[in-house]
């Protein structure tokens, strides 16, 4: 009995094709059909049919397939794709640290500190401006002075930011000392009436009447308007209170 590794070997060799037999001189007569025994081609033929590979117990032939051909040279060059995906990390994945810092270079940050700029610069030029009136310290206010502090002690808010008393001591051309004196003893006097909580457009923290809070966003500018238009308005009321008496 044939034990496996035997009958393995034995495979291995009948799938090995043969050497080619050296060339010999053709025999006189081998080139002629008549001189050819009959049984020269049936073992030629019987030759072939053994050693070809379909005969073979194992068939080792792997197919080759040639490589597909790269591009055209002479063709014209594809115009590049841009990609549509997004590289950036999503800004969840940033760190606090990282979002800040975006944060503070965006466009609408640089414009915040540029508006804020603008402003403290002015509020410098209005405060300079302020603090060049002159008035005598125990000098009491007019009636015209009178009504807009009243005005705006009453309409607006008890505790008006430096900057609005600022802007009331160049209306009514008072010093501004005065101006901050006359809100302190004011409140002291009186401290009546309700006052909210709000901000201002500039970011101030104010606290201002109910009536006030009708309009939809106080700053400085509408401030001065305010003021302004209200200080016009008693003049002309008292110009002619006076050409009446």
């Amino acid at each position: 009995m044939t034990s496996p590794l035997h009958f393995l070997a034995q495979v291995a060799c009948d799938a090995v094709p043969p050497l080619p037999e050296p060339a010999s001189p053709p025999s006189p007569g081998a080139d002629d059909p008549l001189l050819r025994s009959p049984g020269s081609s049936s073992s030629s033929s019987s030759r072939r049919t053994l050693s070809s590979p379909a005969s073979s117990p194992v068939n080792l032939h792997i197919d080759y397939s040639p490589p597909s051909p790269g591009p055209d040279p002479a063709s014209p060059p594809q115009p590049l794709r841009y990609s549509t995906s997004d590289n950036h990390l999503p800004p969840a994945a940033l760190s606090p640290s990282r979002r800040r810092a975006s944060k503070k270079h965006s466009p609408v940050a640089a414009l915040q500190a540029k508006y804020k700029q603008q402003m403290q610069a002015k509020r410098r030029l209005f405060m300079e401006r302020a603090m060049r009136i002159k008035s005598l310290d125990n000098s009491p206010v007019n009636d015209h002075q009178l009504h807009v502090l009243r005005m705006v002690y009453d309409q607006i808010t008890m505790y008006p930011p430096e900057s609005w008393m600022v802007l009331i001591a160049i209306v009514i051309r008072r010093a501004f000392k005065q101006v901050k004196n006359w809100f302190s003893n004011e409140r002291q006097k009186n401290k009546e009436g309700k006052c909210v909580r709000t901000e201002t457009q500039e970011g101030d923290k104010v606290r201002l009447r109910p009536l006030a809070l009708q309009c939809p966003q106080w700053s400085d500018a509408f401030f001065e308007e305010v003021v302004m238009i209200y200080d016009y308005k008693v003049l002309m009321d008292l110009r002619a209170n006076d050409s009446s008496n």
